[in-house]
């Protein structure tokens, strides 16, 4: 597993006073209107660490409101981005070991940047709520193999020998009965062995031994469960560093002209006092010419075949003529030689372009073709339904712009999809809707290989399949700072324009399912469906499911938005959708009501939780893994002293105990936090549905049965 972004934060960066922070997953988007902040949070994040030499620069970066404080109150060294990163797994090996540390301590790595480009580096997440038993067991069956060996220890009479035999034995029974090991139990067994070790009397060796490999090892899991501070070095931070993504920021600022005017090219190349938007199209230029292996210079020179020997001027330093000299028949050889080569070179790249580029762009068959005469460089474009060859700028603004990118992101990664986080901004505004839909498939493809965060305010980029991954970006109106919200409500404070694209997506999703015939299954919200979406794509992947394109699940917003939608699926053949909700009292409530009113004849088309669990108030988490829904509300609330895991009852509804356990503990379950679990369990998949109980299967094939029935 490589190194990835897990969430990131940015304070006093432009029109941001302090962001909240931002949760990511593989493919993120975030949704708002115009000068919401969404372009500064993306461009915060590339100036962690660009793939470019993009520079922090303070004049355009530093809130301009505080720039005049910017020097005399020494803001270069305030921190404007700050990110945590989920190590790989080699790495976390290796950096446990350098820091004698457990490997769980230092998973997460936090990396903030300053104004004047340095980094801070730590490891602030060291506290661990509980261990594996195995840990346990393994220490003493390893300590039982050493002291049985030991000099010593084999001298001694045999009862002594029995009593020691016999507290490891019952101490490794004692840990294989937990399911997980506290802070408590290892201070017990730390007490036990204080006392344990009063039977050597005054002998000096055998305490030692047991201070040294057993009570110093226990030292070691105290200090985690303490959340002791981490010291790092220059080599740690180092390390870290060079593990981690870099950031590959594009906007439509950067993209390219047909028609390239060399002599401004080479003189841009020199400039660093250019604007941001000159700096995008200097930067996809020097892509473009780093892909075609040639550099603007080179390319301009080859087109000059004339010696310039003698210059006039006037008084005013002015030009007045020009006495030229043919070149003679060996530089002319050479000349014609490095424009063969210059040929050679741009057809090649372009033929290389072209095949590239067709296994990305699905709106088209494109041939492209690299241009050099004189002064200019010219791209040219050309396709089946128009084979004639003509400028890119002929071309659709919509082309254009994936053009620029795709020779970014190809460079600027060089050719591979890992290691890279990918930061558009509003990508693809131009394209057609259907373009925009296409663009959106090819979003989940490419983040595969590389995280992807976009910024959109585009019903078609909004992928309804990845709600979780969501985000609604808008200005608080009584702080006026940039707040970003998984609530994804329509009537959210402040949020309702930045959330209508969702809205609207899901409207668009409602009419794919007239139009290409798919089965919507109505639930109540977003947390729903990324469970019935996991759930799919697990039976789908044991090969016990098939059908599987024709279910989409459809968050309705709460029971309240179950009727219209219903209403609106059903328009077209009169079909009543399924309807799948809780068995909490609310939802069986409404259940009653749908069955004596518009589904009286389809009774069968309400499905509740308990139909597949058993008579009690249970809820779509109750169909996932719960040993693994617990652990994922402990992670979320670390704050509590009591772990849920601790007093989570068995075959109990999750949610009526997790709402009980908060309130206890003063804990406060902010809205929208099952969406937040949801889209915890979603981002550990892999892990999670790796190893799922039978009889839990067998509920989800009897649900996803009765949807296809």
């Amino acid at each position: 597993m490589r190194t990835v972004l897990k969430r990131f934060k940015v304070k006093n960066f432009r029109s941001i006073e302090e962001s909240d922070w931002v949760h990511l997953g593989d493919n993120t988007c975030l949704v708002g209107t115009n000068e919401a902040g969404k372009t500064n949070l993306l461009v915060a994040l590339w100036k962690l660490r660009p793939a470019n030499s993009e520079p922090i620069v303070p004049l355009d970066d530093f809130p301009r409101h505080l720039y005049s404080q910017y020097k005399a109150d020494n803001h270069s060294n305030d921190v404007f981005v700050l990110a945590d990163f989920i190590l790989a797994d080699d790495l976390q090996e290796e950096l446990a070991t350098d820091l004698r540390c457990d490997k769980e301590q230092i998973q997460t790595v936090l990396v903030q940047r300053k104004y004047d480009g340095g980094y801070y580096i730590s490891f602030p997440y060291t506290e661990i709520g509980s261990f594996s038993p195995s840990r346990f067991s393994t220490l003493l069956e390893k300590f039982n193999k050493k002291i049985n060996s030991y000099e010593h220890f084999m001298k001694e009479d045999d009862e002594l020998k029995t009593s020691v035999q016999n507290f490891i034995d019952n101490q490794i029974e004692n840990f294989s009965k937990k399911e997980s090991v506290f802070y408590e139990d290892v201070s017990n067994f730390k007490m036990d062995i204080i006392e344990h070790k009063k039977i050597f009397g005054r002998k000096k060796n055998l305490p030692d031994f047991f201070d040294g490999n057993l009570l110093h090892p226990l030292e070691f899991f105290l200090n985690a469960f303490k959340g002791n501070p981490i010291d790092t070095t220059p080599e740690i931070r180092k390390k870290v560093l060079a593990s981690l993504p870099n950031f590959v920021y594009y906007s439509d600022y950067g993209n390219l002209d047909s028609e390239i005017f060399l002599p401004r090219v080479i003189e841009d190349n020199d400039r660093n006092d250019l604007t941001e938007s000159a700096r995008a199209k200097a930067r996809t230029l020097d892509v473009l010419f780093k892909y075609v292996n040639l550099s603007p210079q080179e390319i301009y020179e080859l087109g000059n075949d004339r010696k310039v020997i003698i210059k006039t001027l006037d008084s005013y330093n002015r030009e007045k003529s020009v006495e030229e000299q043919e070149l003679t028949e060996e530089e002319v050889q050479n000349w014609a030689d490095k424009k063969r080569e210059r040929g050679v070179l741009l057809r090649s790249a372009a033929a290389q372009l072209t095949k590239s580029f067709k296994e990305w762009w699905l709106q088209g068959d494109y041939k492209f073709e690299f241009e050099a005469d004189g002064h200019h460089f010219r791209i040219n474009v050309s396709d089946s339904l128009r084979p004639e060859a003509i400028e890119l700028e002929g071309r659709s603004r919509g082309l254009q712009w994936f053009f620029s990118f795709f020779l970014v992101f190809l460079v600027e990664t060089k050719g591979s999809h890992n290691n890279t986080v990918l930061l558009l901004d509003e990508p693809g505004l131009s394209l057609h809707p259907i373009a925009q839909y296409d663009l959106a498939k090819f979003f989940r493809k490419l983040s595969e290989d590389n995280q992807l965060v976009y910024t959109s305010h585009s019903p078609f980029l909004v992928d309804m399949d990845n709600l979780a991954n969501v985000k609604a970006v808008y200005v608080n109106k009584q702080t006026g700072r940039t707040e970003v919200s998984a609530d994804l409500r329509y009537d959210k404070k402040d949020a309702e324009k930045s959330i209508y694209p969702v809205h609207a997506a899901l409207g668009l999703t409602v009419s794919d399912t007239l139009l290409l015939g798919c089965l919507p299954v109505l639930v109540e919200g977003a947390s729903d469906q990324i469970y019935l979406n996991l759930i799919k794509r697990y039976l789908i992947a044991e090969g016990k499911l098939r059908h599987s394109k024709e279910l989409v699940f459809v968050p309705t917003g709460g029971i309240r938005g179950v009727k219209p939608i219903s209403s609106l699926v059903s328009a077209r053949d009169s079909t009543l959708p399924f309807v799948f909700i809780d068995s909490d009292k609310s939802g069986k409530d409404f259940k009653n009501k749908l069955i004596s009113s518009e589904y009286n004849k389809h009774k069968d088309k309400v499905l509740e939780v308990s139909d597949f669990l058993g008579e009690a108030q249970y809820e779509i988490e109750d169909l996932i893994p719960v040993d693994d829904i617990t652990r994922e509300v402990d992670r979320m609330y670390r704050m509590s002293d009591v772990l849920f895991e601790d007093i989570y009852q068995r075959n109990e509804p999750i949610i009526n105990q997790i709402e009980a356990w908060a309130k206890k503990n003063s804990i406060d379950l902010e809205k929208g936090w099952k969406v937040e679990l949801a889209r915890n369990v979603q981002n550990r998949f892999d892990k999670i549905f790796s190893n799922v109980n039978e009889s839990l299967v067998k509920n989800w094939v009897n649900l996803f049965d009765r949807f296809i029935s």
